[in-house]
This record gives C-alpha cells, structure tokens and sequence, in this order.
C-alpha cells in the first residue's frame, strides 16, 4: 500500500487539490482573459474555475507514474485502488466545496468541483482511449479549447461548454457529472493504451 501511494503520488495530489480549495475563495475576483473566435476577442473566466486543472492533473499525472505493464499483473487489485483514490477525491472535493459555499459565502465553489471532476472525466477518457500521457494534456486544452469555440455571439457559453458555466448551471454539473462517470467505467473496464518504452 505504501509503495503504492508513493508511486501514484496522492500525498502530492492532496496537496494540489488542498492548494486549489483553499485559492478559490482568496482569488474569487480574479478572472482569466482566455481568446475567443466566436464571441469576440476575449473571454473573461473566474479564475477558481481554472484552478482546479492543477489538482485533476496532479491526479490524472499520478495515474500514470506506475509502468501500465506492473499494474496490470500486480497480485493486488492496483485498479480497484485506484478507483477509489479517483471516487474519494471527487466526493472530499464536492463535500468541502459545500461547506465553502455554506460557511464562506463563495458562490465559485460549486463550480470548482464540478470542473474539477468533469477535467478529471475527460482525461480519464482520453488516457483510457489514446494514452496516458495525453489525458493529462486534454484536461489541461479543454478550457482553451472551450474559449475558443464554445462562446456564442452573445458571450454566453454553448451547452457542451461546461467549464465555462457559472457554478449553479444544472446543465453544466450534469455534463462534468456524466464525464467523470464515463472516465470511471473506462478504467474499469481495464481500457488503457498501453505506453511503449
């Protein structure tokens, strides 16, 4: 279990996660000009809506440390652990993002979880599909990539551009929600390119 958590990095991946939850209120007024072709020039998002790509890619990094071909023939379930590591962190995140927006008054925090979970979901299906090493790199272009495209004329983001959304967007919770459950069952299954050395 030890070589297990050193190898998979999750005391580093706390400390990201832990960084992000605690940055999202202090930064609540700072907003990240992110290019747009469709809305305009530019489009203005919270700052503690991006912030949670560092911990979905500090664990998505984790996933990938360990040599694909030793955790496929490990005797111990790796990716059962692995599952639950993934499981645990996007209910602490979602729990403690509550109580910030309870306690705190941060009306981000909702939003924070919901992109933090939904990065993770898209990288957990890019890494399943593609590799390893591109799950992280998605995770990270998606807020990009939905700047790019995904504002309409009017400023406001399309549907499938859900990191973009405000934080109590149903819609925008659904989609990151569905990702994240997509994500999971594609490590189940045991899909993963294998890497080549």
């Amino acid at each position: 279990m030890s070589w297990w958590l050193r190898v998979h990095s999750v005391a580093v991946s706390a400390l990201a996660i832990a960084l992000c939850l605690t940055a999202g209120p202090l930064l609540e007024s700072s907003a990240v000009p992110l290019p747009a072709l469709l809305g305009g020039l530019a489009v203005s998002v919270p700052l503690p809506l991006i912030i949670p790509l560092a911990g979905a890619c500090a664990l998505l990094y984790g996933l990938d440390r360990a040599p694909a071909e030793c955790e496929a023939t490990a005797v111990r379930p790796v990716r059962h652990w692995n599952l639950a590591l993934l499981g645990g962190a996007a209910v602490l995140v979602t729990l403690i993002s509550a109580v910030e927006a309870l306690f705190l008054g941060f009306p981000l925090s909702l939003g924070m979880a919901r992109n933090l979970i939904g990065y993770l979901g898209v990288g957990l299906l890019v890494r399943g599909f593609i590799g390893g090493q591109f799950g992280t790199m998605a995770a990270a272009a998606l807020p990009v990539f939905c700047s790019l495209i995904g504002v309409g004329p009017g400023g406001r983001p399309y549907v499938w551009a859900w990191p973009l959304h405000d934080a109590h967007s149903a819609a925008a919770a659904a989609a990151a929600g569905l990702l994240f459950c997509a994500g999971l069952v594609t490590m189940a299954r045991g899909r993963q390119v294998m890497r080549r050395g």
